[in-house]
């Protein structure tokens, strides 16, 4: 019978995470807002079913208490020093609140936010990934001088760029776009970009630098971490097994 609850309880929240991230990531990407009710609601269904768990021995009391309160502490200072927005922040505090700990799969650790947060930030590797291939791309298969209007910045720079940002020649199509850009005499290459940028005007064969919010990586990191466990954990084993 326990094992049968600890089967439920475990399934119902896991459930509820996934349907909120869903739900959250769709509206993140349209609005690039997401309301608090998502988050409150989820918390308020999963919080309750997680004491529950343990007040049924089915989860470790010190384990969780460490991974919720790890979670918070770290999201709170990621958040203040600007890694992420805050939308990111209450995403993984619920995670933490609906699933403290994980098992089964490769990891290092039970710690579930840990886990997603990690292979999150693996999969959101393809944004720089794909713009580097485009920017290759159009250097040495279209032979577009990219860098015609930046020929003055370093070589370090130019690298960065290419990983970061691309030139949009039809801006007018692209949605969620920053200008990567900034003129001063002039045009330099501009790395940090705040979350206004990204309703200001573009300019037509411009640097631009694309923004996709980290929930859609914290979803995916969420689905690897059921299916798999721990992205990095995996890697380093497959390359010890290889080696």
């Amino acid at each position: 019978m326990a094992v049968a609850a600890t089967d439920y309880l475990a399934f119902f929240n896991s459930t509820s995470l996934l349907v909120t991230l869903f739900y959250a990531s769709y509206q993140d990407l349209n609005e690039r807002l997401v309301d608090d009710w998502v988050w409150l609601t989820c918390a308020s269904i999963t919080a309750p079913v997680t004491t529950y768990s343990l007040l049924l021995g089915n989860l470790n009391p010190l384990l969780a208490t460490i991974s919720i309160s790890m979670t918070i502490v770290l999201s709170i200072l990621f958040y203040t020093a600007g890694l992420y927005g805050g939308a990111d922040a209450k995403a993984l505090i619920v995670v933490g609140l609906a699933s403290p700990l994980s098992t089964g799969g490769v990891r290092y650790h039970p710690f579930t936010p840990l886990t997603v947060l990690l292979n999150g930030l693996i999969i959101s590797l393809i944004i720089p990934t794909s713009l580097a291939l485009i920017n290759t791309y159009r250097i040495l298969i279209k032979r577009e001088d990219i860098f015609r209007e930046f020929k003055h910045e370093k070589t370090h720079r130019k690298i960065l760029a290419i990983f970061l940002g691309t030139i949009l020649n039809n801006p007018e199509r692209r949605k969620y776009w920053a200008p990567m850009e900034e003129f001063s005499g002039e045009w330099r290459f501009r790395f940090t970009v705040g979350i206004e940028e990204f309703w200001r005007p573009l300019r037509p064969g411009g640097w631009a630098t694309p923004s996709i919010p980290l929930l859609v990586p914290i979803l995916g990191g969420l689905l690897l971490n059921h299916a798999l466990g721990d992205l990095s954990a995996l890697f380093v084993k497959l390359l010890t097994l290889s080696g």
